[in-house]
């Protein structure tokens, strides 16, 4: 089975048992379909149900079936939460996932080899591909700087003419 992070925990919030939960994806809304999150504790994914969910101010505030204090919940903060691969919804077609992007072969437009995903950095100003081979390329993922993504080949085409 595969768990993909869906976004961290970021402290406790108030006294009830409640989370203040930063998640991954820009639209808010898709949050709603999961109906368990999992946080890995030791060598074991521990699932916990959702039961209510506020969003404030770019933060999701959580409370958890079974959950109701927050010496309950402290232990999860600052830990990311992952959800089933197979919980995710189907995606149309040229759409991905970012965690399908970490690993994928970076290549300029002229066909040279630049490295390979690393991560994805979310900025106020937009995301950044963050690749990292002999050097490390910070890449704005805008039209221009990004060419063709192509999951199933495993690799991404970029232009960095004009990148620092």
């Amino acid at each position: 089975m595969k768990w993909i992070p869906v976004g961290r925990v970021v402290s406790t919030s108030g006294i009830r048992g409640e989370v203040k939960f930063y998640y991954y994806n820009e639209v808010k809304e898709e949050f709603f379909d999961h109906t368990s999150l999992f946080a890995l504790e030791g060598d074991e994914y521990i699932e916990f149900k959702p039961e209510g969910a506020k969003y404030r101010k770019n933060f999701f505030y959580l409370s958890f079936r079974g959950l109701t204090t927050i010496e309950e919940v402290s232990f999860l903060a600052t830990k990311e939460l992952f959800v089933r691969e197979e919980d995710l919804r189907p995606l149309d077609n040229n759409e991905y996932y970012e965690y399908q992007l970490i690993g994928l072969n970076v290549i300029n437009v002229d066909g040279a080899p630049l490295g390979k995903v690393r991560s994805v950095m979310h900025t106020g100003a937009g995301d950044i591909l963050v690749v990292k081979g002999e050097k490390e390329y910070m890449i704005p993922m805008v039209e221009g700087f990004i060419g063709t993504i192509d999951i199933e080949n495993g690799k991404v085409e970029v232009n960095i003419e004009g990148l620092a």
